[in-house]
């Protein structure tokens, strides 16, 4: 199986507080990677490492490699938008914009040039039927989004994201703000989309990322303590502190 991403001993921090301690990791095409560990343990930060969403951190500083099909993306040549195009993002609260839900789902499309209105509506529909989302919507695509409970707040915002065609989503504990039944649907869409991304998925929730998971990277104090596939960590784990952390006894 091919890696998407290879990191190598990477160290990261804002301004004088480290965050990420020499973490070396390859992250398989076409599976789902779960990240979990304690709050503060470095999980966002190393996802966000992923497309360089921490740029926008002004103190931010990071020493290491991240490659992404080979290619260092924090060298100085490369283009950030066409990574982030690539490489999706899906945050921990829904956060669609005050736009109709087509406008919401066309947004990125129109903002990397597509003008044809025909190519426009068909990826708006094929980016809602991959989202689980279209039989719910398709009869009020003009209305705001923003009157969408959260659950679908959420898919819209995965429709979103899907529409520019990325090889890889990363997801920032996408269902924390959501209740058990659109946290079941999420999960579902999650497991489908396995079949055409890769994905990445921060979580707090260790039942989730053992129902949703191919691998597991376990974090703690800016660590990567083990990595393996999920059944190896929550039935074999190699480390003391992974057990300890799947059995609750601390976190």
């Amino acid at each position: 199986m091919k890696n998407v991403f290879s990191v190598a001993d990477l160290s990261t921090g804002y301004g004088a507080k480290g965050v990420l301690q020499h973490v070396g990791v390859d992250i398989p095409e076409r599976s789902i990677t779960a990240i979990i560990g304690p709050s503060g343990c470095g999980k966002s930060t190393f996802l966000r490492c992923l497309n360089r969403m921490n740029d926008l951190a002004p103190d931010f500083h990071l020493q290491g490699k991240v490659l992404y099909r080979g290619q260092d993306i924090y060298q100085p040549k490369t283009d950030v938008i066409h990574l982030r195009r690539r490489v999706g993002m899906v945050f921990q609260k829904p956060n669609p914009f005050p736009k109709s839900i087509f406008d919401n789902v066309a947004y990125g499309l129109r903002i990397h040039g597509l003008r044809d209105q025909k190519i426009m509506k068909e990826k708006v529909h094929d980016s809602l039927v991959k989202a689980a989302l279209w039989d719910e919507v398709k009869d009020h695509l003009g209305m705001s989004a923003l009157r969408l409970s959260g659950g679908q707040q959420q898919r819209l915002c995965i429709a979103r994201t899907i529409a520019v065609a990325p090889e890889v989503i990363l997801f920032d504990e996408p269902c924390s703000a959501l209740d058990p039944i659109a946290t079941r649907s999420i999960e579902k869409l999650i497991l489908h989309l396995k079949q055409e991304y890769t994905l990445v998925v921060v979580t707090h929730n260790l039942q989730q990322a053992h129902r949703i998971a191919d691998y597991v990277g376990f974090f703690h104090l800016g660590e990567l303590v083990e990595f393996a596939p999920v059944k190896q960590v929550f039935e074999h784990p190699s480390h003391t502190l992974t057990r300890e952390y799947v059995a609750g006894m601390f976190g």
